[in-house]
């Protein structure tokens, strides 16, 4: 295991709910999902609408991020330097002479 994991699993709660999610009985993830959707609610019964648009534009900023690292490969590969060569020219073509009519 990681020492970044180890570390995360340390921080009291949150950590160790994770923790139990990922190495704890076969139920667990779904009281760890429950706890999410739980404190999610409260949150949002707390400080309202703010926080579902907060949550919102977040969450559109990742897929925004998210399409530009899958999209923008090219412009940091070093491969990407040389020119390709173009597979769909036309190879020239060998002239065979025509036969004859008899």
């Amino acid at each position: 295991m990681s020492f970044l994991k180890k570390a995360f699993y340390q921080i009291p709660v949150i950590g160790w709910l994770v923790k139990d999610a990922a190495h704890g009985s076969p139920e667990a993830p779904y009281f760890f999902l429950f706890n999410a959707v739980v404190v999610g609610a409260a949150l949002i019964y707390t400080f309202g609408y703010p926080l579902v648009i907060t949550v919102a534009v977040a969450g559109a900023f990742a897929g925004i991020a998210g399409l530009v690292v899958l999209t923008a490969g090219d412009a940091f590969d070093k491969r990407a330097k040389q020119p390709a060569t173009d597979i769909r020219r036309a190879k020239t073509a060998t002239v065979r002479p025509l036969k004859k009519a008899a």
